[in-house]
C-alpha cells in the first residue's frame, strides 16, 4: 500500500491559517514540509513534541500566576461559586 502525499491546496491553506493566528516558524516549518521533505510519521512526531511543549508551558504560565496572585485566584473562586450558587 503506498502513501499518497497531503493534497499541497489545503497544505497550504493550513499554513496560511497557521500564519494568520501567529504561529512560529518550527511549527510553520514542519506544516510547510508536510509531504514535500518531512514523511507523515515526522510531522506527527514534530507536532506532537511541539504541542506537549506548548501545553507545558502554559500550564507553567498558570501556576505562575496563581503563585503570584493569590488572592486574587481565590478571589476569582468565590465568585464562580456564588455565580453558580445563583
Amino acid at each position: 500500500m503506498q502513501i499518497q502525499s497531503p493534497n499541497r491546496e489545503i497544505v497550504s491553506e493550513l499554513y496560511r491559517s497557521l500564519v494568520l493566528l501567529g504561529a512560529e516558524s518550527d511549527l510553520l516549518g514542519t506544516v510547510g514540509s508536510w509531504g514535500d521533505s518531512l514523511p507523515e510519521e515526522d510531522v506527527v512526531a514534530n507536532l506532537r513534541g511541539w504541542n506537549e511543549a506548548t501545553v507545558k508551558e502554559l500550564k507553567g504560565r498558570i501556576e505562575h500566576y496563581e503563585i503570584s496572585c493569590p488572592r486574587l485566584v481565590c478571589s476569582q473562586d468565590e465568585g464562580r461559586k456564588n455565580v453558580r450558587a445563583a
